[in-house]
């Protein structure tokens, strides 16, 4: 049985609860990393044409809470996995100017949405760590975009709302999934805005 919640969840909407500090060293909040990290370790096929977790937010497995796992050393190149570390309370403290464009998915949306999304290339996150100890990275690149991706989710946001109605959104057969990787920016199938609010409002 699959860990997510399904896109027409409530709770995927909702801005999630805040971790109190004294509450980190805690046995529930102990317990939720530590879940999040064996769902996590669970969905890291080495496979270079797997899609492979690289981040994940408490609220996409039914727990309201600001909790984030990045993989801070993915390849996006060769798609090597690297080190997954988890961020209590993280709060994007700076956002360059320069911005990238790139395609995203989701594993709390239809396997066959994917989109393309304009995200700062560039941000510093602060959080604390699994310890309670304050931290302060800067991050750019695939890395930078997972960290909003995944902050989006404590706010209530999946992508396909991030990208918007007037945006771009590809319905992405799973036999065509590694054509997609080669060539999404050229992707000539659209995914209907209807589609995706149907999906969100749990109509289908």
């Amino acid at each position: 049985m699959s860990p997510y919640l399904k896109q027409g969840s409530p709770l995927l909407y909702q801005k999630a609860e805040e971790i109190k500090e004294e509450e980190i060293l805690s046995e529930e909040i102990q317990g939720i990393l530590a879940h999040m990290f064996e769902i996590a370790k669970q969905e890291r096929d080495p496979s270079p044409d797997s899609r492979g977790m690289i981040g994940l937010a408490a609220p996409q497995i039914g727990i309201s809470r600001r909790i984030v796992l990045v993989d801070v050393g993915f390849n996006d190149v060769t798609k090597e996995y690297g080190e997954i570390k988890a961020y209590i309370n993280p709060e994007i403290i700076f956002s360059s100017k320069e911005l990238s464009t790139r395609r995203e998915g989701c594993f709390s949306v239809d396997v066959r949405i994917g989109g393309i999304l304009q995200r700062p290339e560039r941000i510093k996150v602060r959080a604390f760590d699994p310890n309670g100890q304050v931290i302060i990275e800067e991050h750019s690149g695939i890395i930078a975009r997972i960290f909003q991706h995944e902050i989006d989710h404590l706010d209530g946001i999946c992508f396909p709302d991030r990208i918007g109605e007037n945006g771009v959104l590809h319905w992405v057969e799973e036999k065509d999934y590694l054509e997609y990787r080669k060539n999404w920016e050229n992707w000539p199938i659209r995914c209907p805005w209807d589609v995706w609010t149907s999906a969100k409002n749990g109509k289908n």
